[in-house]
């Protein structure tokens, strides 16, 4: 089989995965909970999100040649494992609905004003299908890509906001309660932390040969990277609109590149420096549709390359519909995923490969003590 990741793209595909939901879902929650000690529900939910981190480095450590669609098959039976998988590739397609979603109503807001969300959606899914079909070789370079230009905008957007921060922007600071805090941090670990369930679609030996050894110490690296990431996304939020303005706008990390100004020359660049979400709910909603596609093709045994190709075709087409008709407003939309689905997120990304880790060690156990037997 040829070797389609290096290391370094597994994080990156995890950065993307993590950005898509923080702008627009997880930042919003934080500072709508715990206002300016937001800060600290971050750090924490990062902390917290170490737990599920290291779980998911061993499902994908405990066979080269499994993802988790063959795991839970091992682990639970075909009967049972099967049952499992469809539960998760249906979610998994729910969840990238939402991002799909929330990316639809970013663009109809912010650029599109009076476009039909319709047509927003049929002009992402074509490089999304495109892309889709490509497989995991395709996304992998394209978001190496794309990393590169996120990067650049980001420098771009850090250095027009430095002399605007503003420290008095978080006073006064522990005037949240406790029990808010973990609130605000149990958000962001559910949006931010388990989503990189999703990487565990992607067997070992899909690593280049070279990264095998050292993968999972380059994801860590990547892992912390990443947060420090959404981190100053925050901090810079906060520190230049301070949290009343925050609070006021539906996408401050938008509204702030407003403020972005270098040397007096470079203005109102937000269209153009926002373009790095773009990228973020782009490289998202095609991973979760591999991770669809993907599972479907594992968990059925499915060999046929037009079949395949039909099932990425109708997922595309579904997602397109669903993305457009999923809530029927922003208010309700958001009730939800503040309310609901990091409940979801805790059950399927957390604890339902919690127990295929634990039917794994028995069988583990089981397997030493009948080897020490005979």
């Amino acid at each position: 089989m040829e070797k389609q990741l290096s290391k370094e793209q597994v994080s990156i595909i995890s950065y993307f995965l993590i950005r898509s939901c923080f702008m627009g879902l997880a930042m919003e929650m934080l500072v709508q909970i715990a206002k300016q000690d937001s800060i600290f529900g971050l750090f924490i939910g990062a902390l917290l999100g170490i737990i599920p981190f290291l779980l998911y480095q061993y499902l994908m450590n405990y066979n080269p040649n499994f993802s988790i669609i063959e795991l839970n098959i091992h682990a639970f039976g075909k009967k049972v494992g099967k049952i499992i998988n469809i539960l998760l590739i249906a979610f998994v397609f729910l969840l990238g609905t939402i991002v799909f979603w929330n990316l639809i109503i970013f663009i109809a807001s912010q650029y599109l004003y009076q476009t039909p969300t319709l047509f927003i959606a049929i002009i992402f899914i074509i490089p999304i299908f495109y892309l889709l079909i490509r497989r995991l070789k395709g996304i992998a370079r394209v978001s190496l890509i794309l990393i590169i230009f996120s990067l650049i905008l980001y420098f771009i957007s850090i250095f027009g906001l430095m002399g605007q921060v503003h420290w008095y922007n978080f006073r006064p600071l522990f005037t949240t309660p406790v029990s808010t805090v973990l609130n605000s941090s149990f958000h962001y670990f559910a949006y931010c932390t388990l989503i990189l369930f999703l990487i565990t679609i992607i067997p070992k030996n899909q690593i280049a040969e070279r990264d095998k050894k050292n993968w999972k110490t380059s994801w860590k690296i990547g892992y912390f990277l990443i947060h420090l990431f959404t981190f100053s996304a925050l901090f810079f939020t906060i520190a230049v609109f301070g949290i009343k303005m925050t609070l006021i706008y539906q996408y401050p990390e938008f509204h702030i590149l407003k403020r972005v100004s270098i040397i007096g020359v470079l203005e109102r660049m937000e269209s153009t420096l926002a373009f790095r979400w773009i990228f973020d709910f782009f490289i998202s909603i095609t991973f979760c549709l591999f991770f669809v596609t993907e599972g479907i093709k594992r968990t059925f045994q499915i060999k046929k390359e037009n079949i395949f190709m039909l099932i990425q075709i109708l997922a595309c087409i579904i997602i397109t519909f669903l993305s457009t008709i999923i809530f029927p407003n922003n208010t309700e939309g958001l009730y939800f995923l503040t309310n609901y689905f990091p409940l979801f997120l805790v059950l399927f990304f957390l604890v339902i490969p919690s127990i295929t880790y634990l039917r794994l060690i028995t069988m583990k156990k089981r397997q030493q003590k009948t080897f020490s037997t005979e």
